[in-house]
């Protein structure tokens, strides 16, 4: 147990500070951990990171008339838990919490750089505006939910069709892995959920040690390759090259993933550029407390987080509750009026086929791999769902 008093000297770790909209985002983007803490707190950090003691720093930065002095002590104590800090007095510290967050650490080579320049992101809004103008404009290459099923049955279309997707959204997040490099950020790759949907997530919390507008990039770079494959397929379409029913197909699932990208509500790219640009810290967080006080009593940890909460967060959060109240009723509806049905669907048919086949026949194995791949973005979900169940009830037990 590492002890503070206020003659303590503390040795940080290497700390990103970057002002956000009336408060600090200081951090350590080598884990990935930052905090929003006020301009006075960001003060102390400068002259502790300097070497003053704990005293020193308290006597600096309390306001010459104040009632009573800033809690440089008990500020100094969270650095520790946050892992903030190497030493106190030469001694080195020990948090106790998770280094790391859940995921694979990547941090390639920053190459290519170019692909991520000004001008690739111009190449990529032209794609964009291109694709939009052919949709548009040639009724022929329109997508239409019935291009999902481009082999002989609809089982093999869907079956080929999540593998295709699957890669897709690796390739998609491997642009986020790449641009994210560019500049420097390591990224956490791990497969989570938004609601029931599954996700293959890219975590860029590095991004904060960045000014918000040097973010955009890194995390438009996903929607950047969508657009750039959505494009090429519609040109190859119009242009009557390959094979046009699997073309159609993935133009069907490129449109779905940047649609997708617009449900803020589920936290999407869009989102974390929406909050990157209004200068917001913990917008979704902010969001849940005020939802959660008009319906019902908040705990005292959450009353105080929300006291805690930046004011640009709060002014934010009194307009977007009602767009994430509405994105969750339109996802509610989808679960039960599609999720559900088509889930039991799926059911039902690789029960039924797999009971006409037997053990003994080759179809028998064939639905057996189709249901396998139809129901493994629904299996995946749910093995989402309950790791991070199992996670959040063992935080209690391993922070005492």
């Amino acid at each position: 147990m590492t002890t503070l008093t206020r003659d303590s000297v503390l040795r940080l770790h290497p700390l990103a500070m970057t002002p956000q909209a009336g408060s600090v985002v200081v951090g350590r983007a080598d884990v990935g951990r930052f905090v929003a803490i006020p301009p006075v707190g960001a003060r102390a950090i400068e002259l502790l990171g300097a070497g003053r003691s704990i005293a020193e720093v308290e006597a600096s930065v309390t306001p010459p008339h104040a009632d009573e002095p800033v809690d440089v002590l008990g500020f100094a104590r969270s650095l520790v838990e946050l892992d903030f800090v190497a030493s106190v007095d030469t001694v080195e510290t020990t948090s106790g919490r998770v280094e790391r967050g859940p995921g694979v650490v990547v941090a390639p080579p920053a190459r290519a750089r170019w692909l991520f320049s000004r001008p690739a992101a111009a190449v990529a809004t032209l794609a964009a505006l291109v694709a939009c103008a052919l949709i548009v404009t040639v009724p022929d290459v329109r997508p239409h939910p019935l291009d999902v099923f481009f082999l002989g049955t609809p089982a093999e279309s869907l079956a080929v069709l999540t593998v295709l997707t699957y890669v897709l959204a690796g390739l998609h997040e491997l642009a986020h892995v790449m641009a994210a490099a560019s500049v420097g950020v390591p990224a956490r790759l791990r497969i989570t959920r938004r609601l029931y949907f599954l996700t293959f997530e890219t975590n860029l919390t590095g991004l904060w040690a960045l000014p918000p507008r040097r973010r955009v990039g890194p995390l438009l770079a996903g929607m950047a390759f969508d657009a750039l494959v959505l494009c090429a397929l519609l040109v190859m379409r119009v242009a009557g090259v390959g094979p046009d029913r699997l073309l159609a197909a993935l133009v069907f699932v490129e449109v779905s993933a940047l649609v997708v990208q617009l449900f803020v509500f589920l936290r999407s790219d869009v989102y974390a550029v929406m909050t990157a640009l209004l200068g917001c810290t913990n917008l979704s967080q902010t969001t849940r407390l005020l939802l959660r006080r008009s319906v019902r009593r908040l705990t005292p940890d959450q009353a105080a987080a929300l006291a805690a909460a930046p004011a640009r967060d709060l002014s934010v959060a009194r307009w977007y509750r009602f767009v994430h109240v509405a994105g969750l009723a339109v996802a509610a509806w989808f679960f039960v009026a599609f999720f559900v049905p088509t889930t039991l669907h799926l059911l039902a048919w690789m029960r039924d086929a797999l009971l006409a086949a037997g053990p003994t026949h080759g179809a028998f194995y064939q639905a057996l791999l189709l249901g396998i791949l139809l129901l493994s973005p629904r299996a995946l979900t749910g093995w989402v769902a309950l790791r991070d169940l199992l996670r959040r009830r063992s935080v209690p037990r391993t922070a005492t």
